[in-house]
């Protein structure tokens, strides 16, 4: 069996991590609003984020101190171990690391370097980042290894992508109390859980 974790807001605080780069243009002499709308433009004309690109996204508004925002930048990076949910540790006693793939869609720079901070790398057999549709890529895996698949997202719009083109994998749609994907709901996920606490009895009856 293969279990295939998505990163950000199901094992990665994503929503936290985001209040402390907030916090660092704050000091910079930015608003909330004004963070949040160069935020949001720059993940719409980037097809995601990336914090080079948004130092110049935000420069827009006004000229500031590129320098410190990189310094603090590079100080939340350093820090990222410190965001990775507890419960993701206590799955670890489920799953065993030849069954554990990670797969994240993002900026592959970027986002390649969060997970490379986050010290979750050797917990995992294999390390996916992507930037087309997942199924696509759980497709290859399904086909690499002729195993049961199983996938936890908090996005409700991938777990139905990969329903409708295979729906024989096994899906969790896990909703944090402040992921992006809260509010969307999946019509067609296997299960609904709130953390990776207590799946050992699940995941175990997959195995069967």
């Amino acid at each position: 069996m293969k279990i295939i974790l998505d990163f950000d807001d199901t094992i990665f605080n994503t929503f936290m991590v985001m209040q402390e780069f907030r916090k660092i243009y704050n000091l910079l002499g930015f608003t909330d609003d004004e963070f949040w709308s160069a935020y949001g433009q720059c993940k719409k004309d980037n097809n995601g984020f990336d914090p080079d690109i948004f130092l110049n996204t935000i420069e827009k508004i006004r000229s500031y101190d590129k320098n410190r925002a990189k310094e603090g930048m590079q100080n939340l990076t350093e820090r990222f171990s410190d965001y990775i949910f507890s419960d993701f540790f206590c799955f670890l006693s489920v799953a065993k690391k030849e069954e554990l793939i990670l797969l994240s869609y993002g900026l592959s720079d970027f986002q390649k370097n969060k997970i490379e901070k986050s010290g979750i790398i050797s917990y995992f057999s294999e390390i996916i980042v992507t930037s087309r549709d997942k199924a696509e890529d759980i497709e290859e895996i399904q086909n690499k290894y002729k195993e049961k698949i199983v996938y936890i997202e908090d996005k409700a719009e991938s777990i139905d992508n990969v329903k409708k083109r295979m729906p024989e994998v096994i899906t969790m749609k896990i909703i944090r109390p402040q992921g992006g994907h809260i509010e969307k709901k999946s019509e067609l996920t296997n299960y609904i859980i709130q953390d990776l606490f207590r799946l050992e009895g699940i995941i175990n009856n997959l195995r069967d």
